[in-house]
């Protein structure tokens, strides 16, 4: 946001206060300054001076020998302009100026020594005009430089503007900051409008379709204006924000713009079939040529300004050329109107289309000013283009936006701040920046709509610190309690989760929370898949942040993915994250959290000597029995299943005490294909708060044993189909208490196993907490064990 200097103080007065000062105040109170530019016109040493006698050049027709006064004697100058006279007060460059680079040298024209010469806007590098001498204003004092009487020598701030302060936008915005901040008055132009018989309103009809997108539409109608240049001041402010001047009509739009930071357009009116404005959303494929010349194709989602027909112009965006102002325009509708800050971001990123109106909009305007900027508009419009304005704004304005009351209390001011101010002093600072305040404790406060970053108490209490002066505070010590915070408890498990992970050999990684359909397509989750109902972003930066995820799978292989394509195949990654699941009748989604693993590519042991080999679906089993021992919870149970993105066959449910935690398996073949993974994927999800909840609170503590244990190895033949998980239980109801710990360390088919049939070895070890067992006790509980999985099971013993 360009700011100059000279304009700046129209609104509050700057006296005393020097560019450098303004910037450094500026920048205490929250606004960044990121330069300060002194403007420097191209020409030098050019003067006002006023015309006195004008009479024909002897010796050449078309040429007048002047006598002008430059304050302190005149001066005689030879000149061909047909446009000046008698009173005319011009520019003159005496003999030393310089204009265009070039020094100007007194000298004889037909005899005649002209002792100057008097300039265009051209020669000046003012503009465009070379066909006549510029003529100045009358009120230009004689004698005084010339870029001084225009305003020329400047100074500009440029500022950086946060996206939460769209007011700051218009100079009236940045004057209201300096006026609080100094402590001086706010002067904001007054609207003195002398306005027509003739009723707007029968001239031009308005209306609002979508009230949504539109909050607010409002168009004033002048007659006979005459478009042309604009007056030299006003085209030299617009140069000075970097603003190019193009006509009377478009230059008014543009400076109230800049001044008022509401955006306003002018259409031509004679050009608007059926005298119909319509704002509505365009239709799909619905084609607009702007102002820029290129012909643009609309989306349904995008708000037009339409006549009778056709879209005229991008709400909020851009004009169209088929309305745009011309030499031959007499009647003009100006336009000031208030649209939805999303869907004028959206549209401008669809079309590619950036303007100063469109950067305005997009952070959102206060609509209770669209009607003030057009006001100022029309009154700026009728002094440079002449003309009627027509009785009466055609106002549409659906949902009037009302100022909000928030509380403020003066201890928690001090609270936050850490400094003694007074509630004399925080009232002061809140009504230099038009808040009203009443009350005493609280403090009530009235927020004006063009201050919408302004929602909460703490907001409040940020203005009184920038105002109040973050120098000002004191360099003090955070005050404090002396008590040091502790990890909850829940907090110290997961932390014990990741040192699980992580000792087992496990990289964590940490995934996006959002994801999209494509994705969950990629990993194999088929349409009807639960995990497939997720819950939709509403303004998605890029379409693959489109949804929450529902799982951590996903993620873990296309991390895996990347790793492969830069030659890392041994990847053992896991997760620790929300996963996000609607809920019916709830705008909030469940957020439970998840833990999920993925190993692939070789396994490298524990000593050099050890071979590597393949990962398995054992070394991913072992890593979650690892972390139920370090949670102190039963041993998890693989009962199998069927589910994507596993491999049938190759999956189960995981449960821990009948309850179900999760589930693991072999990552389908297909999907690993999708993701170019060369080796088998092993991988697991588990739900991170039953695992929580399942874990006990309480330590228990047992006395180390007194007694020694006695282990005994069993082998028994049973049918291909009985689990390993039946046999278990048996073996644990026939041990009875003495019976401390069951192991398989053997599987095996092949010779000397009948077909359909398999061994499974199993390790047993019995102890007794208060005596010393026999060998003919174990015996017998061993003996027992085998009756009972041979009447239940139909197990042979094959040998101990």
């Amino acid at each position: 946001m360009r700011v100059p200097y000279n304009w700046l103080k129209e609104y509050v007065d700057l006296s005393g206060i020097s560019p450098p000062e303004l910037a450094d105040r500026l920048v205490m109170t929250g606004t960044a300054v990121e330069s300060v530019q002194t403007l420097k016109p191209s020409f030098q040493q050019v003067i006002v001076g006023e015309i006195k006698e004008m009479v024909r050049h002897p010796r050449a027709d078309k040429l007048w020998i002047c006598q002008v006064s430059l304050g302190h004697r005149p001066a005689t100058i030879v000149c061909g302009a047909t446009n000046i006279k008698v009173g005319d007060k011009v520019p003159v460059a005496r003999p030393g100026a310089i204009l265009q680079g070039a020094v100007l040298e007194a000298r004889e024209i037909r005899e005649v020594k002209s002792q100057g010469m008097l300039c265009s806007e051209a020669e000046l590098g003012l503009g465009e005009d070379q066909s006549g001498i510029l003529i100045l204003d009358p009120s230009c004092q004689v004698g005084l430089p010339l870029d001084e009487a225009l305003g020329l020598r400047d100074t500009v701030l440029e500022l950086e503007i946060t996206p939460n302060r769209p007011d700051c936008l218009g100079l009236i915005g940045i004057a209201r900051e300096v006026a609080a901040i100094f402590g001086r008055p706010l002067t904001v132009p007054s609207v003195n409008m002398e306005e027509g018989e003739l009723p707007a309103s029968h001239w031009i009809g308005i209306s609002i379709a979508d009230s949504d997108l539109c909050l607010r539409y409002s168009g004033r109608l002048l007659q006979g204006v005459e478009v042309k240049p604009s007056p030299l001041w006003m085209q030299v402010r617009l140069g000075a924000v970097g603003l190019r001047p193009i006509n009377n009509v478009v230059d008014v739009t543009n400076y109230v713009m800049w001044e008022t930071s509401q955006p306003l357009h002018a259409f031509d009116y004679g050009k608007i079939e059926n005298q119909q404005i319509i704002v509505r959303r365009a239709r799909e494929g619905e084609k607009i040529v702007t102002l820029d010349g290129v012909e643009r194709y609309l989306e349904s989602e995008m708000l037009v300004i339409a006549d009778a027909h056709n879209p005229v112009a991008i709400a909020g965006v851009m004009g169209g050329v088929e309305t745009e102002v011309s030499e031959n325009t007499s009647v003009t509708l100006l336009e000031s109107a208030n649209f939805d800050p999303v869907s004028i971001l959206r549209t401008s990123q669809k079309l590619g289309l950036r303007s100063e109106a469109s950067n305005r909009f997009e952070k959102g305007l206060d609509p209770n000013q669209s009607l003030y900027a057009l006001d100022r508009a029309a009154m700026l419009m009728r002094e440079v283009a002449g003309g009627t304005i027509l009785k009466g704004a055609v106002d549409i304005y659906p949902r009037r936006l009302a100022p909000w009351r928030l509380q403020l209390r003066p201890k928690r001011v001090i609270q936050i701040l850490g400094c003694p101010i007074s509630k004399k002093e925080i009232k002061a600072i809140l009504g230099s920046l038009e808040l009203e305040v009443s009350g005493e404790e609280p403090l009530e406060v009235t927020v004006p709509t063009f201050r919408r970053d302004l929602e909460r108490e703490i907001d409040l209490i940020e203005e009184v610190a920038r105002l109040y002066g973050y120098d000002k505070f004191p360099s003090t010590l955070p005050a404090s309690s002396g008590r040091v915070g502790e990890l909850s408890w829940e907090q110290k498990r997961i932390n014990l989760v990741r040192e699980v992970m992580i000792g087992c050999g496990l990289w964590e990684t940490i995934n996006y929370s959002f994801t999209d359909h494509k994705s969950m397509d990629k990993a194999g989750l088929k349409v009807a898949d639960p995990r497939r109902h997720s819950v939709a972003i509403a303004n998605p930066i890029i379409e693959d942040f489109s949804i929450l995820k529902t799982t951590l799978l996903p993620g873990l292989l296309q991390v895996i993915e990347k790793n492969c394509r830069v030659d890392k195949e041994n990847v053992f990654i896991f997760e620790l994250a929300k996963t996000y699941h609607p809920r019916d009748g709830q705008d909030l989604p469940h957020e439970p959290r998840a833990l999920a693993a993925a190993i692939t590519g070789l396994w490298f042991g524990r000593f050099w000597s050890e071979p590597a080999r393949k990962v398995d679906f054992y070394d991913l089993k072992g890593i979650a029995e690892e972390l139920a021992r370090a949670l102190d919870l039963q041993e998890p149970q693989w009962l199998p299943t069927s589910c994507d993105p596993f491999y049938e066959g190759k999956c189960a449910w995981v449960e821990i005490g009948g309850e179900r935690i999760g589930i693991a398996g072999q990552i389908h073949p297909l999907v690993i294909k999708r993701y170019e993974i060369p080796n088998e994927v092993f991988a697991f999800e588990l739900d991170l708060d039953r695992i929580l909840a399942l874990s006990s609170r309480k330590k228990e503590f047992r006395e180390i044993p007194r007694y020694p244990s006695i282990t005994v190895d069993l082998a028994l033949i049973i049918d291909e189909e009985v689990s390993y998980l039946q046999v278990r239980d048996v073996i644990q109801t026939g041990g009875g208490k003495g019976l401390k710990d069951v192991t398989l360390f053997d599987v095996y088919r092949g010779r000397q196993i009948p077909e359909g049939k398999k061994s499974l070895a199993f390790s047993l070890t019995f102890q007794e907490e208060d005596r010393t067992l026999r060998d003919e006790e174990v015996q017998e509980k061993v003996d027992r064990i085998v009756q009972e999985l041979n009447r239940e099971l139909g197990a042979e013993l094959r040998s101990r």
